[in-house]
């Protein structure tokens, strides 16, 4: 099924289609129509990304990685991961 949403009713909401699938997701699981793991395939979201949604709009749910969901998204590479990749790392484990 198709549901055409025309541009400014987007527009005025300040939603992307991304966005509005999220939403859409969330309202269902809230409803009780879907369960996590529907609501987060609706919302094309990662499984732990869509928990940790779920955490920050205080929505209970039944979570499968109840700690993850508590982490915070931290930056661990700072600059090209392909660098890293091609590094050569034998003078670091010879010390």
């Amino acid at each position: 099924m198709n549901i055409i949403i025309p541009d400014e009713v987007l527009q005025t909401a300040q939603l992307t289609p991304a966005d509005l699938k999220r939403e859409v997701a969330l309202l269902l699981l809230q409803r009780q129509a879907l369960q996590v793991e529907q609501a987060t395939q609706l919302a094309e979201m990662h499984p732990l990304e869509f928990e940790q949604l779920l955490v920050q709009r205080h929505i209970s749910a039944p979570l499968r990685f109840k700690k993850l969901s508590a982490l915070q998204t931290r930056e661990a590479i700072v600059g090209d991961p392909e660098e890293l990749v091609h590094f050569d790392w034998t003078q670091s484990w010879n010390k």
